[in-house]
């Protein structure tokens, strides 16, 4: 999203503030949503193209929470005091107050870096230190600006550019002239290549082609009015059919994976099919060994492991013979065998028929799969997973705000898995006290975990248990070795020392996606 378009949206924002709020909607893991009084602010921070948004409208409560978004509710819970702009960059700051209640929270900061494909939502403190954010930034990714909890916020490098809206015609137009026009999104803060294309349609200009001062003086009004009004000059679509838009294409992922994953299945079916085909063709040399030995089986000496005989066309036919059993029994022995691979054939070749039809369907639907409707690619879809029947790996995975990861069990088979397959004797085990509920694992990976990533985990403990309507809810835990399971023990019994209890509220709206 370009700087101009960002400074639109807040200044229909602005006006509103400070706003009491309700509490934050997540209708998907990347699209973050705060009602206030009047309408809401959405932040879309998905790459590459995020949003910022005032919109009328808001999402119901639910959806999927991210360990991130589940900090936004807990820490992000005052009043929404202002939001500013980095001058025209693409940065922006939302400012909460602290808020009082059962939990009080102190005041904090959420930066909305809306850049592109390096788009981030971090949240800070009164002291400019990141409590959790989005995305990491290791020093391996940008060696520059490292991005991690617990570091001080380090804004993105300053830069000087000439503000449009303020830059008076003398100053652009010597800014301009002798530059190409592609430069504007250079030297004019808030110009990015979408809105520099705009302007040079509405121009009739070309990109490339240095601009003279006449030029430039058919450019100034043109390039006020996209400045004034950048919406109008990009026909950009709006948030709503940009999240549609990307959840289209993640469904049409989804349809080739599975498409893919069902071509090989259905070419390893085939080239099975083709080798039982073969088959027959030994089916055919067995049978006329078997006939050969059982019309001359009086000529075999007793004992013989192998013997030629003549064959009915007079031509010599060597024939090994079963070890302790006679002529008459191995060539009993040989037509059972025979038998065997004609079925085999008949069935490959009825079956070989249909894998030949579905792979060609299958191979020509991934041709034509970019062009399908909406509707056709929603419709198979549907269809493909039936298809496909893959399994569902086991336990729910979480990411802590801290970057831990969280695996929580689905049931009582489930529960044994994460326990006892899955984690390792250093991780940190959870279970809610009293109730029956999921096993919860943290995955330690050799690192000292965090108290707020066990109190996270905790939460997600007494959500999936029968507690989880309940305030207060103790939760047990402990290292994973000091977790056993009884002999002859059911699914999901477990015994447990050396365990310490911590009391949390369940959290609200667990992910229920793998």
């Amino acid at each position: 999203m370009e700087g101009l378009l960002i400074a639109q949206a807040l200044r229909a924002l602005t006006p509103l503030l400070p706003s009491p709020r309700l509490s934050w909607r997540f209708p998907d893991p990347h699209t973050f949503v705060l009602p206030l009084s009047t309408g809401a602010l959405w932040l879309y921070n998905r790459p590459p193209n995020p949003r910022l948004a005032y919109l009328a409208e808001f999402p119901p409560p639910g959806g999927t929470h991210s360990g991130f978004q589940e900090l936004l509710v807990a820490k992000a819970a005052g009043e929404l005091l202002s939001i500013e702009q980095l001058k025209l960059d693409r940065v922006v700051r939302c400012e909460f107050a602290a808020s009082e209640g059962f939990v009080s929270t102190p005041p904090v900061t959420i930066i909305a870096e809306l850049t592109g494909r390096h788009c981030n939502l971090i949240l800070l403190d009164s002291t400019g230190m990141i409590l959790g954010l989005a995305r990491e930034v290791s020093a391996d990714i940008n060696r520059f600006r490292e991005l991690r909890r617990g570091l001080p916020y380090a804004p993105p490098p300053p830069y000087q550019k000439l503000e449009p809206h303020t830059a008076s015609d003398q100053a652009l137009s010597q800014a301009l002239i002798g530059q190409p026009l592609e430069a504007v999104k250079r030297l004019l803060d808030g110009f990015g290549p979408q809105l520099t294309q705009a302007l040079a349609q509405r121009a009739g200009l070309a990109l490339n082609q240095p601009l003279s001062a006449e030029a430039v003086a058919h450019l100034l009004p043109i390039l006020r009015q996209v400045v004034a009004q950048p919406a109008a000059a990009l026909s950009e679509g709006d948030l709503t059919a940009l999240r549609q838009q990307d959840r289209w294409q993640q469904q049409r992922q989804a349809v080739q994976e599975g498409l893919n994953k069902r071509l090989k299945l259905l070419s390893n079916q085939l080239d099975d099919a083709t080798k039982a085909l073969a088959a027959a063709a030994e089916a055919a040399d067995l049978r006329h060994r078997a006939t050969v030995l059982l019309a001359y089986a009086r000529q075999v000496p007793e004992g013989a492991r192998e013997v030629t005989l003549s064959d009915f066309a007079g031509e010599p036919l060597t024939i090994a013979l079963e070890p302790g059993l006679g002529a008459v029994a191995t060539a009993q022995k040989l037509f059972e065998r025979a038998k065997k691979r004609e079925q085999r054939a008949q069935q490959a070749e009825a079956k070989a028929q249909t894998l030949q039809a579905e792979l060609d369907q299958t191979q020509a639907l991934l041709a034509r799969l970019a062009e399908l409707s909406p509707a056709e690619l929603a419709a198979l879809a549907e269809q493909t997973p039936r298809r496909t029947q893959f399994r569902t790996p086991p336990g729910i995975r979480y990411t802590s705000p801290q970057g831990f990861t969280v695996l929580v069990g689905r049931n009582a088979q489930d529960n044994d898995i994460v326990t006892f397959k899955l984690a390792k004797s250093r991780d940190i085990w959870l279970h809610v006290q009293g109730y029956s509920g999921s096993h919860v694992v943290i995955q330690a990976q050799g690192r000292e975990v965090p108290f707020e990533t066990v109190l996270f985990a905790a939460q997600l403990a007494a959500a999936y248990s029968q507690a989880r309507h309940s305030d207060n809810v103790p939760v047990d835990y402990t290292l994973r070795k000091h977790v056993w399971k009884p002999k002859g023990g059911a699914p999901g019994a477990v015994y447990l020392t050396q365990q310490k209890t911590v009391y949390v509220t369940p959290s609200r709206n667990p992910d229920s996606a793998a």
